[in-house]
């Protein structure tokens, strides 16, 4: 039986932005223990911001994010990276270094200045360069890499840092869609296996709807609306947060919800049908 992470995770009153510029206002959001949440928005709402200002990558001008109840502010780094883990949007890596030099920096938590590395730290980056299949990745230097590849590799180091709480921030980024398939069957799998606690920031609502157990739709920088993808995933939440005209239905293979955009023409062309009809 597989054990669930039980850590809290909680943003409250949260707000937050860059040089002066608020872009999360006043927000609350309790992220669901050893679940999948998919973070979703559009462009500019703050869904990145969000996930940094929980990662302490920002401090937030007012508000709190609190880890089992304490700010995170007041955790030590090391501490705090033992449990909750970050893969950013555009991850910078040193030049020259190589792949399984990289995943290996996962590790960096679990050591100390009176510990060495040991067969458990081989065993961790070992698992992540299998499950994200960049094992035959490892010598080469990190800056050779397509977009694509890179992306797994940045994935493999999250994940041999072993934490129960991991962050992504558009983990699909560069991606085809088969490789987006396999990353977010490999976060599943990881959510099965050991109960980690995923969020994820992502773009495409179906898949976020197919794979997310908890949906956020971010709109202006605060909470629209939030719950099971059947809850969140409607017409009228689409119409309010994207600005956009759909059509939902059940996906025949996940039974989840699935959003189909309606362009422009096609809702004249609807318009027209039924005028032409009354």
């Amino acid at each position: 039986m597989t054990v669930r992470s039980t850590h809290s995770l909680t943003a409250c009153e949260l707000s937050a932005g860059y040089n002066h510029a608020e872009i999360l206002h006043a927000l609350d959001l309790a992220i669901p223990p050893g679940r999948i949440t998919a973070i979703v928005g559009a462009n500019a709402c703050g869904k990145s911001t969000l996930l940094r200002t929980m990662s302490r990558l920002i401090s937030p001008s007012h508000g709190h994010v609190l880890l089992d109840g304490k700010s995170i502010h007041r955790i030590p780094s090391r501490e705090l990276a033992r449990t909750l883990g970050l893969l950013p949007q555009s991850p910078i890596a040193p030049e020259g270094i190589t792949v399984a030099d990289l995943v290996s920096r996962g590790r960096h938590p679990h050591q100390s200045l009176f510990s060495r590395w040991t067969r458990k730290d081989d065993e961790a980056v070992e698992s992540a360069l299998a499950a994200t299949k960049t094992v035959e990745l490892a010598e080469r230097p990190v800056d050779e890499l397509s977009g694509g590849q890179r992306q797994r590799v940045w994935i493999a180091m999250a994940l041999a840092q072993q934490t129960d709480v991991l962050l992504l921030d558009e983990p699909t980024t560069f991606l085809d869609i088969n490789h987006q398939v396999e990353v977010l069957d490999l976060l599943t799998d990881l959510n099965h296996a050991r109960g980690t606690t995923v969020v994820m920031v992502l773009h495409d609502l179906n898949l976020a709807a197919r794979y997310a157990d908890y949906l956020v739709a971010i709109a202006e920088g605060c909470v629209h609306v939030a719950g099971s993808p059947e809850d969140v995933l409607t017409e009228e939440n689409v119409r309010q947060v994207f600005g956009l005209e759909s059509r939902v239905i059940t996906d025949p293979t996940s039974g989840r919800p699935i959003m189909l955009p309606i362009g422009r023409h096609r809702m004249a062309e609807e318009q027209d049908l039924k005028e032409n009809r009354s």
